[in-house]
């Protein structure tokens, strides 16, 4: 065991510094599971880098005392600083990891990485994106998640027979060229691009294409819902394919455009490297980093970035901007705006989230159930501005509406007064509400400032925080009073309104009304157009906000935080900036545009 470790280890047990503590030898040498002679020489060490003071007691078992002289922050990043290089940074990282660092000199620290690597770096032609990012994805398969970050990985690693062009409100063309459909769209047809390589080097072909949807016939499946009308998906040579839909399905490029329409190798094993098409591949995924490495074979435009690494830091999350904390000068990227950054050297992009963070309640079974009165005093007990005042990060905006377009100011408008109001004319006599939550994304924190609001109120809540799996593994539709976690966008309205009241991970869903539930499985019995369902979906949700089935609590301001020889910065509907589109401009930084 190193020095350093023993000193950790005094640290967390004996709790003071800069204090004189009475111990014997035995015990501290019980506490270091050391012999008392290897103790002894801890001692000695110690003393002589001037860690500890150690004043020895006269006599065999008499008190020594010992005064803890520094803190094992500060020794630890200078240690790290010792291990770190440009083939090392695995290993300083890990150092960095393995003791009781604050988060502040963690932040720290990542900054003095990211400037030395990049002033280190040997090779100018290899271009490295390096960041942290708060939790490891092991799970990228499109079948298991449908998760913001998950979903920004996944789009750089896998491609769809068609996209939605944000700008044009179009479908495009992508693994397909073409395609085509009958006269009342139950029979779609799309032709393949020839020569489309995967990450492996395996040509795409039809029989890739019938694989990756056929899959999603599994109800365990995050996107089994776009299949629920499709009767078969047919190879008709290798590069046609044809999807056969059992009712007209006006809007089904919206569902293949969607990440479970991710074409994928046939027969692949997704259990370690998920392979794809996208323009970037997966070099590396484990509890401390993922790396994304350039598709060199891409059918597209090569990206112009080599190398994309996230490297996770879980107490990096949920920091308030307001650090009293000087920044650190030097950095890579940031998506997190950890500090309050007031240096001119860096750009920064911000942009309001599509999505937002969503509170369903149980209309279906359970007390809220027949109980509207209690529903809308939960709204009025909850405003969204007193959440994002007293959490702050990047909480940023109210929201009352799957999308901003549709907010109107009387939906935002909250009154405790009315809420008492209403809670006086319910059924509730006390029992306890149970709101079930996946970990991380701040869902602790905003389920835990719920359940005070509540509890003052005198509503009693009872929080269960779960890994993402185990929530959506659970009868959420009985178990769950209430379900807390965000609401995804797509690009394509439409879409966000479908996957919204359809998918199999979408919160709205497990609380969605039953009649509700009915009244979309029969819309595609009837020919609609795509106008004709948004505007349908819309009504629902009017509806439902009416009812108070769910409350939307606030949209997150997302951040890119660059140097300004970083070039192209675009932020997708996600929240995430697009690594496809960056560029390093090298003349900026060599005229000193950043040190």
């Amino acid at each position: 065991m190193k020095l350093l470790e023993h000193y950790q280890i005094m640290i967390l047990n004996l709790k003071q510094k800069n204090i004189d503590i009475p111990i014997t030898t035995s015990k501290l040498s019980s506490l270091l599971s050391c012999s008392m002679r290897n103790t002894k020489i801890i001692i000695r060490k110690m003393q002589d880098a001037g860690w500890i003071s150690w004043v020895p007691g006269k006599g065999r078992g008499n008190y020594s005392t010992i005064n803890l002289l520094l803190d094992i922050d500060s020794l630890a990043i200078e240690e790290a600083k010792k291990i770190a290089t440009t083939k090392t940074i695995d290993e300083s990282i890990q150092f960095v990891k393995g003791y009781c660092i604050s988060p502040n000199l963690q932040r720290d620290f990542i900054d003095w990485l990211f400037y030395k690597l990049e002033k280190d770096e040997s090779s100018p032609q290899v271009d490295r994106l390096r960041f942290p990012s708060y939790r490891p994805l092991p799970v990228l398969d499109p079948m298991l998640v449908n998760r913001r970050t998950e979903n920004h990985i996944m789009r750089h690693l896998f491609n769809q027979l068609v996209y939605f062009n944000e700008l044009t409100k179009q479908h495009e063309p992508q693994l397909a060229h073409t395609f085509n459909h009958n006269e009342n769209f139950t029979v779609w047809k799309f032709y393949l691009r020839k020569g489309v390589k995967f990450h492996h080097g395996k040509e795409m072909t039809a029989e890739d294409v019938c694989y990756s949807f056929q899959r999603h016939k599994e109800k365990s499946s995050a996107y089994h819902w776009i299949m629920e009308n499709i009767d078969n998906v047919v190879a008709i040579n290798t590069y046609t394919v044809k999807f056969i839909c059992r009712r007209p399905i006006v809007y089904f490029l919206h569902l293949i455009a969607s990440l479970g329409g991710s074409i994928i190798p046939k027969n692949e094993n997704f259990s370690y490297t998920p392979v794809g098409t996208g323009p970037f591949l997966l070099l590396e995924n484990t509890e401390d980093k993922l790396t994304l490495g350039v598709h060199k074979g891409f059918f597209e435009t090569r990206p112009q970035m080599d190398e994309i690494t996230m490297y996770f830091f879980p107490q990096l999350y949920d920091n308030k901007q307001s650090i009293d904390k000087k920044s650190a000068e030097h950095m890579n990227f940031y998506h997190y705006p950890y500090y309050q950054r007031k240096s001119n050297n860096f750009n920064q992009v911000t942009s309001t989230d599509r999505g937002s963070k969503l509170l369903t309640l149980n209309v279906n079974s359970g007390i809220l159930a027949n109980d509207r009165f209690l529903r809308e005093a939960i709204l009025h007990f909850l405003p969204p501005e007193k959440l994002i005042s007293q959490l702050s990060g990047n909480r940023f905006l109210s929201a009352s509406r799957l999308l901003s377009d549709f907010e109107t100011r009387d939906s935002c408008y909250r009154d405790v007064t009315i809420g008492r109001i209403n809670l006086n004319k319910s059924l509730y006599s006390g029992e306890p509400l149970h709101l079930y939550s996946y970990t991380g994304a701040g869902n602790e924190l905003d389920g835990k400032w719920l359940q005070e609001q509540l509890n003052k109120e005198g509503i009693h809540v009872h929080l269960h925080f779960l890994s993402y799996e185990e929530l959506h593994s659970h009868s959420l539709s009985f178990s769950a009073d209430m379900l807390l976690g965000e609401a995804l966008v797509d690009e394509s309205v439409l879409y966000t309104y479908l996957s919204s009241f359809l998918g199999e991970h979408s919160l709205l869903t497990h609380h969605l009304p039953n009649h509700h539930k009915n009244n979309i499985n029969e819309l595609t019995k009837t020919f609609y157009t795509e106008k004709g369902i948004l505007t349908f979906l819309k009504e629902i949700e009017m509806d439902l906000c009416k009812q108070f089935s769910h409350i939307h609590l606030y949209r997150l301001e997302q951040f890119a935080i660059y140097p300004s020889y970083l070039q192209n910065i675009h932020i997708n509907a996600l929240g995430w900036v697009d690594y496809t589109k960056l560029w390093y401009n090298y003349e900026n930084r060599n005229k000193g545009i950043n040190p």
